[in-house]
């Protein structure tokens, strides 16, 4: 009997679907949203679909959550009803009842780019990283752009500031939303030869932490599946 359960639990486990860049008119991010809408376990019911859409991560930042806000149109989620929804901690949060409602009928959820950090304690601290896990269970889609796409992994980092603006070592990790428990993300750090993933890799080794790790270059993708496997799209990922 559990080894059943485990089967069919796994067997509606919804995509996740990794962007390197969080632009909506991007090939990859065409792509991916393409696979989201367009996938043959979801039976079409004649309705619009609907995309929960989050901001959390440029919660501090409210000019740019208004600039944000005019790019994720309908038109990129292919023509599907696109409802933002907002947690505890950010300036405009909405009732949690009202919030996690939009999470649980969506069929698509999206977590803008933007901070990790921010977008990481938002969530965790107003326990609506918990929704997301669930969503994914019951078979909707999570997808995430540059930082969104870091959130939807198990951790990142938060470290001082060298006066250059470069991060050095003596940080410590944040807990992201574990919807792909044991996957650790960058992205479009290729110019910086993906030092600040170097640097989580360290602190994960040093916490005994068993993850994949993989850098989204900015012209890359990456679907998981629900049994956890990768699928590369774009520019192949960086693995230390």
């Amino acid at each position: 009997a559990p080894a059943a359960f485990a089967l069919r639990y796994i067997e509606v486990m919804g995509p996740v679907l990794l962007a390197g860049s969080g632009q909506p008119t991007s090939k990859v991010f065409r792509t991916l949203m393409r696979r989201a809408f367009d996938r043959p376990d979801r039976k079409s019911t004649g309705k619009k679909p609907r995309v929960a859409l989050s901001l959390a991560p440029i919660a501090e930042t409210p000019a740019i959550v208004r600039k944000f806000a005019s790019w994720f149109t309908p038109a990129i989620f292919h023509g599907a009803e696109v409802e933002r929804f907002t947690v505890a901690g950010e300036p405009d949060a909405m009732p949690e009842a009202r919030a996690k409602e939009i999470v649980e009928r969506a069929d698509l959820i999206f977590l803008s780019g933007g901070d990790p950090v921010v977008g990481a304690r938002l969530f965790t601290e107003s326990g609506a990283d918990v929704w997301l896990r669930e969503a994914r269970a019951r078979g909707a889609a999570l997808a995430g752009g540059s930082a969104g796409a870091i959130l939807l992994g198990a951790f990142w980092a938060s470290w001082p500031d060298e006066p250059d603006g470069r991060p050095f070592d003596g940080g410590e990790l944040v807990r992201c939303t574990g919807v792909v428990p044991d996957l650790v993300l960058d992205t479009h750090a290729e110019e910086d030869e993906w030092a600040e993933l170097s640097l989580v890799r360290g602190m994960l080794e040093a916490r005994g932490e068993r993850v994949r790790l993989r850098g989204i270059p900015t012209g890359g993708g990456l679907i998981v599946d629900g049994e956890g496997a990768l699928e590369e799209i774009g520019d192949p990922p960086f693995q230390p």
